[in-house]
C-alpha cells in the first residue's frame, strides 16, 4: 500500500482513517503505516459502507469490486497475488470515501 499516495490524493479520507483507527495517537508517521496490516481496512471501510470484494479468475488472476450505495463497481485491473489486488482495491476505496466526504462537505 502506498500511503504517501493515499495521503496526497485523498487527504479527507486519510484523515478519517487516522482519526478512526488511531484516535489517541496524534500525528502518525507514514513510515509507521508501512507495517500496518491492511486486512484491518476491511473493518474500517465496512463501517463507511464501502465494501471491497475480491474475486479469483482462473489461476492467479485476482480482480476486485467495490459496493457503494447499492452500486457495484468492478475493476478492469488484474493482479497475480491477493495482496496486490487488496492494495489496489483499498486505494480505490479511499478514492470513493474521498468522494463521499467531499459530497457531504458541499451539501
Amino acid at each position: 500500500m502506498d500511503w504517501y499516495i493515499i495521503e496526497y490524493l485523498y487527504p479527507n479520507s486519510f484523515k478519517l482513517f487516522i482519526d478512526t483507527m488511531f484516535p489517541s495517537t496524534g500525528i502518525l508517521s507514514i513510515s509507521v503505516l508501512k507495517n500496518y496490516d491492511i486486512k484491518k481496512l476491511y473493518n474500517f471501510f465496512d463501517k463507511q459502507e464501502i465494501y471491497l470484494i475480491l474475486e479469483l479468475h482462473c489461476s492467479n488472476r485476482w480482480n476486485y469490486g467495490i459496493q457503494v450505495n447499492n452500486w457495484y463497481i468492478s475493476s478492469d485491473v488484474f493482479e497475480k497475488t491477493r495482496e496486490d489486488i487488496e492494495a489496489e482495491g483499498f486505494t480505490y476505496c479511499f478514492k470513493k470515501l474521498e468522494e463521499k466526504i467531499c459530497k457531504k462537505l458541499t451539501v
